[in-house]
């Protein structure tokens, strides 16, 4: 006996089910054209006791929308920051009546070459990237020229004309210098995570992404016009894997003037240093003191709590989902360089070496 195969129902079956033609059940699905509010009902209850599900991929092409949001995002989801952006940027795009596709290229520009090639074959209507690279960007101007809509998310990169929403990183952290000078600090390490593979080194690589930049200038900033001389500064620059970072805090610890604080560019940094800090029974705010950028819940839970560097992370998400829907709707948007600004959040993790100066530890 043959067996019967079942299929999917199909806007017809709708209609022969609602007694309609199918013009009058798909503009009924559809909600658009003229139809009455009874005919509307009868259609939906008949397509619901099919089971019937409308083509969206389908009407979307037939529309030129998907109503779909393409992040190009590079980080780890268990970073404070991209964590915390990501989910502003889904939220903000869901209440515009938008979804969002995420990828992860992990800083490697092949992969972003690749991911962002997947979301334009998804028919995204636009795009918003993190650049992995400030060095590379002939794939993002080939994305301008097909005309389809791009923002570009934390990081600017040079001759890229597009939109870009970013933080005041280097008041940022000229402002963490000057916190730490003024409760007594004169001895000052900087752990910077370098992207790529580079390992860890005294030596600044040749090409930062510019939010790292801003960071480096904004510490350097600070030191000069509190006149803070190189000999009272140690600085290591190292990737951000499971190896490199514990080596550069070891570097910075086992100095014979090792620094009383070290700043950090981002968590993953802090949380190296924190660790490192707990196996040597170092506490922190006293035998070491720490401020790091972006804030986090760990870090205003810890005890003490972690001096932060903090960035707006909700208003970024929004502000970018907003400018990429406003060219989205009306392409040819003038680009814009949207800077906002950072906030110093002092909490228990730096020593006041004003008050207690007794307490500056002289080596570990």
């Amino acid at each position: 006996m043959a067996i019967q195969k079942s299929s999917a129902p199909t806007i017809i079956d709708v209609a022969e089910r609602a007694g309609v033609s199918r013009a009058t059940a798909s503009r009924a699905m559809g909600g658009y054209g003229r139809i009455a509010a009874q005919t509307v009902e009868q259609v939906r209850r008949a397509a619901a006791e099919l089971g019937y599900r409308p083509n969206e991929v389908a009407r979307a092409m037939r529309q030129g929308r998907t109503r779909t949001i393409g992040l190009v995002i590079i980080a780890d989801f268990t970073n404070a920051f991209f964590d915390r952006a990501t989910k502003a940027i889904v939220d903000a795009a869901k209440s515009h009546g938008y979804q969002v596709l995420i990828t992860n290229t992990d800083e490697d520009i092949a992969a972003e070459r690749q991911a962002i090639e997947t979301l334009i074959d998804k028919q995204v209507d636009g795009l918003i990237v993190v650049p992995s690279t400030a060095a590379v960007h002939d794939h993002l101007a080939t994305v301008q020229k097909s005309g389809k809509p791009l923002v570009l998310f934390d990081r600017r990169v040079d001759g890229i004309v597009a939109t870009t929403i970013t933080t005041d990183d280097f008041s940022g952290t000229e402002a963490a210098v000057r916190h730490a000078y003024a409760m007594g600090h004169r001895r000052f390490g900087f752990l910077v995570a370098a992207a790529g593979n580079y390992g860890h080194s005294t030596e600044r690589p040749a090409v930062m992404i510019s939010s790292v930049e801003d960071r480096i200038n904004g510490f350097m900033s600070g030191c000069a016009d509190l006149g803070i001389k190189p000999k009272q500064q140690s600085w290591m620059f190292c990737e951000d894997n499971a190896r490199d970072p514990e080596i550069a805090v070891a570097k910075l610890l086992d100095q014979p003037k090792a620094p009383t604080i070290i700043l950090t560019t981002n968590n993953d940094m802090a949380l190296v240093l924190l660790k490192t800090a707990g196996n040597r029974r170092l506490v922190i705010g006293k035998d070491i003191s720490l401020i790091t950028v972006d804030d986090s819940q760990w870090a205003a839970a810890m005890a003490p709590g972690i001096t932060v560097v903090a960035r707006p992370v909700e208003d970024l998400g929004s502000i970018t989902v907003e400018k990429l829907l406003a060219e989205i709707d009306a392409p040819g948007q003038k680009a814009e360089k949207i800077v906002l600004p950072t906030e110093l959040i002092a909490r228990g993790s730096v020593a006041n070496l004003v008050m207690y100066p007794e307490n500056e530890p002289e080596n570990y």
